[in-house]
């Protein structure tokens, strides 16, 4: 099995990537992948939307989370194992009777701090920025990249902003998707999120583009006379010649099912996403999952 890493950013927060990434792993999962989130965020949201506040405390205070990882591998140096920082079946939702297959590398509040420290450690030891940039892109690749053997898909929920650890696995993944609110405010970092990680003389000599341009999913879809003059804008962007992103064509509305569905209130998949107005699932979620299959596949 070789799985896909797919990580889901956005320069800017609130606009939905965690809900996002709970969306995919859950519906990826009901469709019988064994799926891995990766929590990037020292937020530390996906962590609990799947663990919760117990099971994520349980691995805070027993250094079984991604902080602790770094600090271990690159600032100590030691020789640490990531699959013993991986909480499998973490996930309390079920589908047709069966645990969802997600498995879950939870984020810590130290995240930042950590990274920090891994700069400091590496300018201690004489490296300049590209060495730390190198350094974290080999062990990405010695460590992390190994996983698609073992999971049929990788996610990533990216912090906002790009911190070196997003960097290297945006760089990294098959696919990135940016969720994004379509508003003035949600879609101005675009741009600027498109030259950062994709534009010409972007990826230092240690490290390469991603292998496709970014899949734009709008969230928190209301249908207004702003969202809609923006989505047309984007949708003009996305048809261009030479466009620098794609657009999916299923919108993710603004729903309180969803919103609820970063609970732990819901036992089964279905009852997650039961919505009275639509079927979410019908109607958006195996959608969503469609065209995130199809990109990866290079439809």
């Amino acid at each position: 099995m070789t799985g896909k890493l797919v990580a889901v950013a956005n320069m800017k927060g609130g606009v939905g990537k965690t809900t996002s990434v709970v969306m995919l792993a859950d519906a990826l999962a009901a469709g019988g992948a064994s799926v891995l989130v990766i929590d990037l965020d020292p937020q530390a949201s996906a962590s609990v939307c799947f663990a919760g506040d117990g099971i994520l405390a349980e691995m805070i205070t027993g250094g079984r989370t991604l902080d602790y990882y770094l600090g271990l591998r690159i600032v100590d140096r030691d020789k640490a194992a990531l699959p013993d920082f991986i909480r499998d079946y973490v996930s309390s939702t079920t589908h047709l009777g069966e645990p969802l297959p997600i498995s879950l590398l939870a984020s810590g509040p130290s995240l930042r701090i950590v990274e920090r420290e891994i700069i400091y450690a590496l300018t201690k030891r004489k490296y300049s920025m590209h060495a730390i940039e190198g350094h974290l892109w080999k062990l990405f690749q010695e460590d992390f990249a190994p996983l698609r053997e073992q999971y049929g898909y990788v996610l990533f929920d990216c912090a906002p902003g790009i911190s070196p650890m997003t960097e290297v696995a945006i760089r990294a993944s098959d696919l990135v998707v940016v969720a994004c609110i379509s508003d003035f405010l949600s879609t101005y970092g675009l741009k600027a999120f498109y030259e950062t990680i994709w534009g010409v003389g972007s990826a230092s000599e240690s490290m390469l583009a991603p292998k496709r341009p970014p899949h734009v999913l709008i969230t928190r879809w209301q249908n207004t006379k702003q969202q809609a003059t923006t989505y047309a804008t984007l949708q003009e962007s996305a048809a261009a010649e030479g466009a620098r992103f794609r657009l999916f064509k299923t919108r993710v509305p603004q729903s309180a099912a969803l919103a609820n569905a970063l609970t732990l209130e819901y036992q089964t998949f279905a009852n997650k996403y039961r919505d009275q107005t639509r079927d979410l699932i019908g109607e958006v979620i195996t959608p969503v999952v469609t065209e995130l299959k199809e990109a990866l596949d290079g439809a």
